[in-house]
């Protein structure tokens, strides 16, 4: 009883000092709370215990990151702030140098090609088409990247191709005999003749007998009033008694001598008409090498040189190479533009028929597509609010390391592919695996829009609008798909592309818009 009685004694004198102790630790905090001022208290922030499962959002991650270099035209960060108020007057400088370079011509006198005046040259679409470079300012170097549509190659390639075939591998030749009004025979054919048929003709050898019995006559002419001029010279140098007769018959020698006469053969008539014929073919072949010559690093030095005097700056070029001209808003407004320069060009049709080459991918919009983000994703699962995570070098991925074992590289990757019930293998391509996971690959549509004094009238009527599209101009992400995407500058999207350009003609001044959309 004695040994109970002491340990309940123990054991209240426990509880009431543990008691006191609480107590004075809640005295304490209520006093050290009323000495706090009041907007401290506030920021006082309790931690709580998360579990591994906390979600913030279901919104997912960003559909698309679009580059630095597509926000800005100039992307420069520099210490001396005079550098950045030159770059609007650099810029257009260097747009006036490119386009002048990409546009020059060569001088050509084995052809006899006339210098076109700058009038003509500035209204011809057959040119080289410059657009609008994306500039990136580094400290010791400028990377410019700029878009080109070369029109005139398209054009002699296609006359060389052209001529070509025609010359060297004809297609069957058909013949066409007519009758006209007054009982004469007209032989047409369904193509020109190839150089070999052209050189076989008939008609070649009584030509060349022709102009043989041409040319041996005009020569005899020319021998024979020769000899008259001798003949009075000598003559009246004789009756002033300068020379004799003797001296007179030397001279005649003389010049019977230093005359020669050599008879025109028919392979000479043949090589020349073999030149006449295919002159037009080796000149357009000509045209495009020099065509290519001004891509080639050796001409482009030469513009390095005087683009490096305007930036003080090293250059690097990245030309881009377009094969449609809606790829690029501002090649295609300039090439609106030029059309509208000429005014028997209709307004209506030049906007019509500048969409009339684009083919678009038929994309149902009136059905929304379902959200692509689920919340069983590993990253919306797990969320770990510790900094230090980030750079933790321990965390890896184990498939990938797992990949890489077995394949170490990108060439022993091979996919089975089962088509008609046999199983075939083929590599996996690096490159096509990179460019199906680029972004903007495909156009979602074209807006073009004309405004000014573009009547064909010489009066000072009003303006005229037109616009026309094709396809649209929305963000196929954020608006049917439901996915998040960013803005440029806080009020451009992401995959437009727009472009203003200002023009004139005998009316007055006008306006082109473009916009091209991707998705």
């Amino acid at each position: 009883m004695n040994n109970s009685k002491k340990e309940l004694q123990i054991y209240c004198q426990q509880f009431y000092t543990s008691g006191v102790k609480a107590m004075k630790s809640v005295l304490i905090k209520d006093i050290l709370l009323k000495d706090t001022p009041l907007l401290l208290h506030k920021k006082i922030k309790k931690g709580v215990v998360k579990p591994l499962k906390h979600i913030y959002s279901d919104t997912g991650i960003t559909r698309h990151f679009t580059p630095a270099a597509q926000e800005w035209f100039n992307s420069v960060y520099s210490f001396n702030k005079n550098y950045i108020k030159t770059l609007p007057t650099a810029d257009k400088n260097l747009m006036k140098l490119l386009k002048s370079y990409f546009n020059f011509q060569f001088k050509l006198k084995a052809y006899k090609i006339k210098r076109t005046a700058t009038r003509y040259k500035r209204l011809s679409a057959n040119k080289i088409f410059v657009g609008r470079g994306d500039l990136k300012h580094t400290n010791h170097q400028v990377i410019i990247t700029f878009y080109v549509y070369n029109t005139e190659r398209f054009f002699i390639f296609r006359n060389v191709k052209y001529l070509f075939k025609s010359l060297y591998y004809p297609r069957q030749l058909v013949k066409y005999i007519n009758i006209d009004r007054y009982g004469k025979r007209i032989i047409s054919y369904n193509r020109p003749f190839s150089l070999r048929e052209y050189l076989s003709l008939r008609a070649h050898y009584k030509e060349w007998y022709f102009s043989y019995i041409l040319h041996f006559v005009n020569k005899l002419n020319r021998y024979y009033s020769n000899i008259n001029t001798w003949y009075e010279t000598l003559t009246n140098l004789m009756e002033k008694n300068i020379l004799s007769g003797e001296d007179k018959k030397v001279f005649f020698k003389i010049y019977a001598d230093l005359y020669t006469f050599n008879y025109p053969k028919y392979s000479f008539y043949l090589n020349k008409c073999w030149w006449q014929y295919t002159k037009n073919f080796y000149k357009n072949r000509l045209l495009l090498n020099l065509n290519n010559t001004k891509f080639k690093p050796t001409f482009i030095e030469k513009l390095k040189g005087l683009i490096s005097s305007i930036y003080n700056k090293g250059i690097r070029f990245n030309i881009v190479n377009l094969k449609k001209m809606h790829l690029n808003s501002d090649i295609f407004t300039q090439a609106v533009s030029l059309k509208l320069r000429n005014r028997e060009n209709k307004l209506y049709k030049v906007l019509k028929s500048s969409l009339r080459k684009l083919k678009l991918r038929n994309v149902s919009r009136a059905r929304r597509i379902k959200k692509g983000i689920s919340s069983k994703n590993i990253v919306n699962q797990i969320r770990n609010d510790n900094i230090n995570s980030l750079f933790n070098n321990n965390v890896k991925d184990r498939l990938n390391s797992l990949l890489l074992e077995y394949f170490p590289y990108c060439d022993n990757l091979r996919l089975n592919m089962l088509k008609y019930r046999k199983a075939k293998h083929s590599n996996v391509s690096l490159e096509t695996y990179l460019f199906s996971i680029l972004k903007h690959r495909q156009m979602a549509g074209i807006k073009v829009e004309a405004k000014g004094r573009l009547t064909r009238r010489f009066t000072a009527s009003r303006s005229v609008f037109k616009m026309r599209w094709k396809g649209g101009l929305k963000n196929v992400d954020s608006s049917f798909k439901g996915l998040s995407a960013i803005m440029l500058r806080g009020h451009v999207k992401s995959n437009l592309q727009y472009s203003l350009l200002n023009s004139k003609n005998r009316n007055g001044a006008f306006g082109v818009k473009g916009w091209v959309s991707n998705k």
